[in-house]
């Protein structure tokens, strides 16, 4: 069968198309289930005073601040990651082989404080070597985890300490950097917090996202080479042309991008974890995008602000509504939860939230307000 990777060599890129009917359509079953919901959404245009309709009160927040300088904490963080071959189910039922960090993809957030001492041992299960690198933080060259350049990989059965300084408060990311294709499902990420809290908003949720992908299982692989065939127009390459459930929908690059699971925090929609707010709640969501295409976050219903990039904040926020998180990047946003309801936050690009079915799937997540339920098709996934 010819892969993705191979595949997607040949093909063009893809166009937006029906995104907002079809978030529409997810969010469907959505209710406000008692009468306090429904008489704070009523009242919420008099006690906000339409405040939602314009960016001030966004606006008026205070940004993040970088610290002058780092102190040592005298701390020692210590995290211990195991790389394995193990299973993971995107959805329930769907059972995907991949290589795991702990026995996930992705791995598990590191948590540390700025200027804490960390030590990360690293213990290689898998048939082949490995790295981490750490995504974005400065650490000494020994430490890089670039295997090949900065150190050999670690051997099958072996075990690595890396040991470095935790930078500023940001958001940061780790990820395999040996065999990389191979191995793009180990990686997780890291927060940072600052020493001093004084220096970024008090945050009332604060959300990281994963973004990452995962090769469908096995028992679909003949649905995927008719889907790759159809998107090339090579229809007798597939061997099983009925196996593509809908030939002809979308363009070559859209079509290849529907034989994958496209995840937050390694689940794909409806099984993804909703964010749950209060009205008036100040939030921060955090991305990262380990995987090999950029991914516009639209949230609806609220403008947000573009707070940080890769750990480092902006002097001067921008507010929007939808912003592209590349490939190796992390974006940190927040915004004011002035708007009850439920509301999508997505991938702006269609093959990203539908499957290969025409049905949302893939990078979506629903804002839930206190007292409103869950869309119809994530409530089976309740959380």
């Amino acid at each position: 069968m010819i892969t993705r990777r191979e595949a997607i060599k040949l093909a063009s890129a893809g166009a937006f198309a029906l995104a907002a009917s079809r978030a529409h359509a997810a969010m469907a079953g959505a209710t406000q289930p008692n009468a306090t919901a429904i008489a704070s959404a009523a009242s919420s245009d008099t006690a906000l005073d339409l405040r939602r309709l314009t960016t001030a009160d966004l606006r008026a927040l205070p940004r993040l601040e970088s610290p002058s300088e780092i102190k040592r904490t005298g701390r020692t963080r210590s995290f211990s990651l195991v790389l394995a071959a193990g299973a993971v189910e995107p959805l329930p039922g769907h059972r995907v082989q991949t290589r795991t960090v702990n026995g996930a993809s992705p791995g598990p957030i590191l948590r540390m404080t700025e200027g804490d001492d960390v030590e990360i041992t690293i213990v290689n299960r898998l048939n082949k070597g490995t790295s981490i690198h750490w995504h974005g933080v400065p650490v000494p060259f020994l430490m890089d985890g670039v295997a090949t350049f900065s150190q050999a990989p670690i051997a099958p059965g072996s075990h690595y300490v890396y040991r470095w300084v935790a930078p500023q408060a940001g958001t940061y990311m780790y990820h395999s950097h040996y065999s990389e294709m191979e191995e793009d499902s180990v990686s997780g990420m890291m927060i940072v917090d600052p020493q001093d809290a004084s220096r970024q908003p008090r945050y009332d949720v604060d959300v990281a996202i994963s973004v990452t992908s995962l090769q469908w299982e096995p028992s679909r692989r003949a649905e995927a080479q008719a889907i790759l065939a159809d998107a090339m127009l090579m229809r007798g390459m597939g061997g099983e042309s009925k196996a593509d459930p809908n030939p002809g929908m979308g363009d070559a690059m859209e079509r290849m991008d529907m034989v994958e699971y496209w995840c937050f925090n390694g689940k794909t929609f409806p099984a993804t974890d909703p964010i749950r707010v209060k009205q008036g709640d100040l939030v921060r969501v955090r991305f990262a995008n380990v995987t090999h295409m950029s991914h516009p976050m639209h949230l609806h219903g609220h403008w947000f602000r573009w707070i940080a990039q890769d750990g480092a904040p902006l002097s001067d926020p921008h507010v929007m509504n939808t912003i592209a998180v590349d490939p190796g990047q992390t974006i940190d946003i927040d915004f004011i939860a002035n708007n009850p309801g439920v509301w999508p936050l997505h991938c702006h690009i269609v093959s990203h939230m539908v499957d290969n079915k025409d049905v949302m799937s893939g990078l979506v997540t629903a804002v839930v307000y206190e007292g409103f339920s869950l869309p119809s098709m994530m409530q089976q996934y309740l959380r």
